[in-house]
């Protein structure tokens, strides 16, 4: 029987793939005691329990494939999407699952079997390739968590794979959608992809980073340091190809120009000076420091509390100002007024910026990187540094390059999002609760790379000044360096070169006849040249207001919590002189390099600086 002869017979038998309407939602309430309802309507599916509100909202024109015949991806694609979305109507963020359960079969027909079927799942435009039925765990379609507020849409496609024999005819596929939903409680929040980024994980096979599952929270895991990493492609040809690949697919190295990896929301406090001891550490002090309590949170959630506690019980938990963007997040008083935006987490590129810096004469601006086993871009003032990145990664640039859009803004790291990435490493999800480190090696160990080289490492957080290096891969000498101990974390934040942070010092620009950032302060007497740029808005930038560290922002890994001076690493104050914040250390002093080390300077061109 010919190909065209199999399609007319099945016709005739009148094969039927269909996908029916209902949902059970299983809700946990803010009394956190289990609701469980089931019903059906042909639309809507909605139920509310507690504070918590999920809702199933689905199209009128469902899947229903009469005398459907074999069709080839290609041609499966270009079926009717099923359309649904969920929605989130109550106050509290939400864990979500959504099953595709097999529906009532017409009487006496067999059930079409999952390995003929291919499906095709589209989220918020994220398209996560082709997959066989069969491939789905307990038919999980789709998991992730929602805020308060939020819509998820989906497209489901759903067909027979052209190699399905006569076996199928007069077989019937019919499915219904069901969703489970919980409280979310101290989970991370799931990474917003921005435009066209494309989550990874690491295969420690081939030693490639393959496109992940979008649709499964499986492609992070913060319980085992796995932090979300994602990547972005220049080419904007080979971006649409990455972007309709299947789940699996080699990103390869060439292709990329950044690595970001997924800061989650979460508040903090730090216990008995020093925080907690988990296993294989060393007894706390101040050169061996325990960690912080960490729990994640929803965006609507914002804890007020010191960041401190005595005792056993971790209390008095503080949500930090990096998750919040405008120009008063930084004063606790004013952080809920209007125009500021609390954020569900935030993107911090894997590796020091490599590439080159915008000029503005240039017809063709260059682009900036965040990849390893290359040199760092360095020798650039703040402001140069600063309107690089404004320039090169937003706009029809961040566009072009990046595939950047919609609603985000790339930026130079502020002091406070560096604070929160330190943090997160001196937790139970970072490299010092990571079971393979103990005692010392529980410190991120240094890049001391005297040629730059980006996600090097020494292999070691010790005093060595000898210029070992072991380049990126998977083993503890080389992740080591980064801030999970695994692959899936921030590298260079220890040594490497210096980073340029904005943390300024009561709006001086650091103009003197020795140094210039580039910036016109508009404060103090260092204003009187006429050169530079005018400062930023406050929300791109942490402003001290006084030289003692004690006053400083909560969070920001420079004071205020009592985290200077731990695992030994360097202080220099800001003064009147040097107002700008440095960060990480450098590869040549091995008493600078460490995360939570810091410095100053008055913002100029540097060979050291990054």
């Amino acid at each position: 029987m010919s190909n065209e002869e199999y399609k007319r017979f099945l016709k005739q038998n009148k094969t039927v793939l269909a996908l029916l309407v209902m949902a059970i939602v299983v809700l946990l309430g803010s009394s956190y005691a289990w609701y469980s309802l089931s019903f059906t309507s042909e639309k809507e599916q909605s139920i509310t329990a507690g504070e918590l509100s999920l809702n199933l909202g689905e199209s009128d024109q469902g899947i229903n494939l009469e005398g459907a015949v074999p069709q080839s991806d290609e041609k499966g694609l270009t079926n009717g999407a099923y359309q649904f979305s969920i929605t989130n109507n109550g106050t509290l963020s939400s864990m979500y699952t959504v099953y595709l359960d097999d529906a009532e079969l017409t009487t006496g027909v067999t059930r079409m079997s999952d390995t003929v079927l291919k499906y095709n799942l589209i989220k918020n435009g994220f398209d996560n390739g082709v997959e066989y039925l069969s491939n789905l765990n307990n038919r999980l379609l789709v998991e992730g968590t929602i805020e308060a507020g939020e819509t998820i849409e989906f497209s489901l496609r759903v067909w027979i794979t052209e190699e399905a024999t006569t076996e199928i005819s007069g077989q019937e596929f019919r499915a219904k959608l069901r969703i489970e939903g919980s409280q979310l409680k101290h989970s991370p929040n799931e990474p917003k992809l921005v435009g066209e980024m494309i989550p990874v994980v690491y295969d420690e096979e081939t030693g490639n980073w393959k496109k992940a599952d979008y649709t499964k929270m499986r492609w992070y895991d913060y319980d085992h340091q796995m932090w979300a990493n994602a990547v972005t492609i220049q080419d904007s040809t080979k971006r649409n190809i990455y972007q309709t690949a299947n789940v699996g697919t080699t990103i390869l190295k060439e292709d990329i120009n950044t690595f970001m990896v997924w800061i989650p929301r979460y508040s903090y406090t730090l216990g008995n000076t020093y925080g907690y001891q988990t296993e294989g550490a060393s007894d706390l002090s101040k050169g061996t420091p325990g960690a912080f309590n960490i729990k994640f949170v929803g965006k609507e959630k914002t804890d007020t509390g010191s960041g401190k506690y005595t005792g056993q019980v971790a209390t008095n938990y503080y949500t930090p100002s990096s998750f919040c963007f405008g120009d008063t997040c930084d004063n606790e008083t004013l952080r809920a007024g209007a125009g500021n935006k609390e954020l569900t987490g935030i993107w911090i590129s894997k590796f020091e910026l490599s590439g080159g810096s915008y000029e503005p004469d240039s017809l063709e601006p260059d682009y900036l990187s965040s990849i390893p086993n290359v040199a760092s871009l360095r020798n650039q003032s703040t402001s140069s540094f600063f309107t690089s990145i404004q320039t090169l990664m937003n706009g029809s640039n961040g566009q072009s390059s990046y595939g950047f859009n919609g609603e985000y803004d790339a930026h130079m790291i502020k002091n406070t999002e560096w604070g929160a990435m330190a943090y997160l490493s001196q937790s139970k999800y970072g490299k010092y609760g990571n079971s393979k480190y103990s005692g010392l090696n529980k410190e991120i160990y240094q890049n001391k790379s005297s040629e730059f080289i980006t996600g090097n490492s020494n292999g070691t957080p010790s005093s060595s000044t000898t210029n070992t290096q072991v380049a990126y891969h998977i083993d503890g000498s080389g992740t080591g360096a980064s801030t999970t101990g695994t692959i899936y974390g921030i590298y260079d934040t220890s040594g490497g070169a210096l980073e340029y942070v904005m943390g300024n010092y009561n709006n001086y620009s650091g103009y003197s006849t020795t140094s210039n950032s580039g910036f016109r302060g508009p404060n103090g007497n260092d204003n009187s040249t006429t050169t530079g740029i005018s400062f930023p808005t406050q929300k791109y930038y942490n402003l001290y207001k006084t030289l003692d560290q004690a006053s400083s922002i909560k969070g920001d890994a420079y004071g205020a919590d009592g985290t200077n001076g731990f695992y030994g690493d360097h202080m220099n104050n800001l003064t009147i002189g040097s107002v700008w914040i440095t960060r990480g250390g450098i590869h040549s002093d091995n008493t600078v390099a460490g995360i939570f080390g810091f410095g100053n300077y008055g913002g100029n061109a540097n060979n050291d600086s990054s």
